[in-house]
C-alpha cells in the first residue's frame, strides 16, 4: 500500500509506533521511509485499510527484501530448534515445577523441523517422510473439554498468568488438556511466507483434531488472533486448505477446518461460565472488591482485525465485562484498545517505552489502583519494563488473577491493595 495509492492517508496516523515516533510506523512504512519491522501487528491499520494495510505492505516488503537477514532467519532457526521462539530449557522447566506448574508436552521437533524445511525448500537429500509419533492417549469425552494453548512466551516468562488461569479453570470444573503444540506461527513466519504461516497454524489445529478436541482456548492474545485468523482463511479457501494438508500429510497429520479458537476471556464470557463464576462467589460469600479501581488493557489481536474477530463488538468492554463479575470498579481511559508496544521491545526499546509510558501516565492521572492485562506480551512492557520508563509504580495483574482472587485464591499484592483501600474508607 504505497503512499500514492492511499485514498485517505491520515486514517492510520493513530498507529502506536507513529504516535511515539513520526519517523516510524504505519505512515513512514507506506512511504518506504520507515523501518519495515517497526510494526506491532496490532491490526489497527488493517481495520481501517481492509484491502492492503500498512501492516500487510510491511510484511510484503520483508518477504521481498529480508529473507537472509538475522531478523528474518534467527526466529526461524529457533522454531526449528525448539518448536518455539524461546528455549524451554532445564532451568525453565525446574522453575515451572517449583512454581506449581505442570510439565508440558513438547512439540515433536523432528516432524516440526521437517515440515518447515519442506516448505522452505531446505530438506536434506536423505530426508524422507517423518511420522508424527505421538498417539492420542485420550479422546474428547465431554462437549466442554478444551485444548489449552499457551504459545511461546507464557510458559517461558509469565508463570503467574498460567497458574491463575489453571486454578480458575479448575474452580469452574472446566476440563482442559495440554497438547504437544508448537509456536502458533506468529508474525515471524507470516513475514517469511503465507504458506509457512498457514501450515504452522494448521499444524497446531490438526494436533487438536488428532487428539479429539473441537476447541482451542489460548491465554495469549497474539496466539488467539493468529490461530483464528489463519483458521478462518483456511475455512474460506478450499485451495489453501488443500495446500497445507499436502504438507501436513508428510508428517502424518490432516486438518479438516473444524476447530474453534477462542481467547480465555472470550471463553469465560459465555453465559454458562459467567453463571458458574457468580454461583461460586455467592456460595463462598467472597469478599467485595468494589474498593479496587482498575483499568484494562485489551489484547489487540483478540478484537482485531474485526473481520476475523467475533469479539470486535466488545472492544474496550471485553475484559471489563468479565471484571464486573467480581464487583471490582473499572474506569475508562483513552488507550484501552491501543497496542501496548511490547512487540517493539526486540527492535527499539526506547520507542516501546514511549508507547507504554503514555498509558501508565494516563492511568496514574486517573488514580487507577492497577492495570488488568489479558496477554503475556503486554506484561513485558507494562510489568517487566515499567520501572525503566516510569518513576511511579502502577501494579499490573492478569484478569485471571483478579477472577481467581475473587473466588478465594490468595494473592498478597492484590490483598495489600484491597486492605489499603478499605482502610481509607
Amino acid at each position: 500500500m504505497p503512499y500514492e495509492e492511499c485514498d485517505d492517508f491520515y486514517k492510520c496516523k493513530a498507529c502506536p509506533v507513529t504516535v511515539a515516533d513520526k519517523s516510524e510506523g504505519a505512515i513512514p512504512i507506506t512511504r518506504d521511509e520507515g523501518d519495515m519491522w517497526y510494526c506491532t501487528s496490532c491490526f489497527y491499520c488493517e481495520d481501517i485499510c481492509i484491502d492492503n494495510s500498512p501492516r500487510q505492505y510491511a510484511i510484503d516488503q520483508r518477504r521481498t527484501h529480508e529473507q537472509k537477514t538475522t531478523r528474518m532467519r534467527e526466529p526461524l532457526e529457533n522454531l526449528k530448534k525448539y518448536g518455539f521462539l524461546f528455549d524451554l530449557n532445564k532451568s525453565i522447566r525446574e522453575f515451572r515445577h517449583d512454581y506449581g506448574l505442570p510439565k508440558l508436552p513438547l512439540p515433536e521437533l523432528m516432524s516440526f523441523k521437517y515440515l518447515i524445511n519442506g516448505i522452505m525448500g531446505e530438506l536434506e537429500k536423505d530426508q524422507t517422510k517423518i511420522v508424527f509419533e505421538s498417539k492420542p492417549e485420550f479422546l474428547r469425552k465431554e462437549k466442554e473439554e478444551i485444548a489449552l494453548f499457551l504459545g511461546c512466551l507464557i510458559p517461558y516468562r509469565v508463570p503467574n498468568y498460567e497458574l491463575s488461569a489453571r486454578q480458575l479453570l479448575d474452580k469452574l470444573c472446566v476440563k482442559y488438556q495440554d497438547l504437544p503444540f508448537s509456536c502458533c506461527g506468529s508474525i515471524m513466519t507470516e513475514s517469511q511466507s503465507e504458506e509457512l504461516w498457514l501450515t504452522i497454524t494448521a499444524y497446531n489445529l490438526a494436533i487438536a483434531e488428532k487428539y479429539g478436541y473441537k476447541k482451542i482456548v489460548s491465554l495469549c492474545g497474539g496466539c488467539s488472533g493468529n490461530l483464528r485468523r489463519g483458521n478462518q482463511i483456511l475455512s474460506d479457501s478450499k485451495e489453501k486448505l488443500k495446500l497445507v494438508n499436502k504438507y501436513l500429510a508428510k508428517v502424518s497429520l490432516v486438518y479438516s477446518g473444524e476447530i474453534i479458537v477462542e481467547h480465555l476471556s472470550e471463553f469465560l464470557l459465555k453465559e454458562e461460565m459467567q453463571s458458574k463464576i457468580l454461583a461460586l462467589r455467592k456460595q463462598k460469600q467472597m469478599q467485595n472488591l468494589n474498593f479496587l479501581k482498575v483499568a484494562t488493557q485489551v489484547p489487540c489481536q483478540v478484537i482485531r482485525p474485526s473481520k476475523y474477530s467475533p469479539s470486535a463488538i466488545h472492544g474496550a468492554d471485553l475484559l471489563r465485562n468479565l471484571l464486573t463479575l467480581t464487583s471490582v470498579t473499572t474506569i475508562k481511559y483513552p488507550f484501552e484498545t491501543f497496542c501496548c508496544g511490547s512487540s517493539m521491545l526486540q527492535y527499539d526499546e526506547e520507542l516501546a517505552y514511549k508507547i507504554a509510558k503514555k498509558r501508565i501516565k494516563s492511568l496514574i492521572n486517573h488514580k487507577a489502583d492497577a492495570l488488568i492485562l489479558g496477554c503475556g506480551n503486554c506484561s513485558m512492557n507494562f510489568t517487566v519494563h515499567q520501572s525503566v520508563y516510569s518513576n511511579s509504580y502502577l501494579p499490573t495483574f492478569f484478569f485471571t488473577e483478579i477472577l481467581d482472587y475473587a473466588l478465594g485464591a490468595s494473592n498478597e499484592e492484590i490483598n495489600e491493595i484491597v486492605e489499603r483501600k478499605r482502610a481509607k474508607k
